[in-house]
């Protein structure tokens, strides 16, 4: 393979087919201040466990709600609307019921930061 006449040897060639070298952020993700914070362990796993009891909260009452639907239309009829019914109010109960627990969580978290604070 010969290069062509305006490079001068291999190095150049090297230079133009290497890949582009990426810079890291300044700090956290894509130079956010996230990094500049540091998290405890134990603030990291309640994190975890809100975040699997906000999914399951969320499933347990779309589950057991449609499926209350469901059997109230095996009852009365109308099966596709009561169903409906069901999930709507299961999604509407989960989500009363995540947003409680999230304030009691910020409560306790605030209350826990401003006892060590001072």
């Amino acid at each position: 393979m010969s290069t062509p006449a305006h490079f001068q040897g291999a190095d150049d060639v090297a230079k133009l087919t290497a890949a582009p070298r990426r810079f890291p952020p300044r700090s956290g993700w894509y130079g956010s201040p996230a990094g500049k914070q540091s998290v405890s362990l134990e603030d990291s796993r309640e994190l975890a466990d809100s975040a699997w009891t906000i999914t399951s909260r969320i499933g347990a009452g779309l589950i057991c709600y449609t499926g209350l639907g469901w059997l109230l239309s095996l009852w009365i009829g109308h099966q596709a609307i009561l169903m409906a019914v069901g999930a709507m109010i299961g999604l509407a109960l989960s989500y009363v019921l995540i947003f409680s627990g999230l304030a009691k969580e910020h409560k306790r978290y605030t209350n826990r930061t401003n006892d060590s604070s001072s």
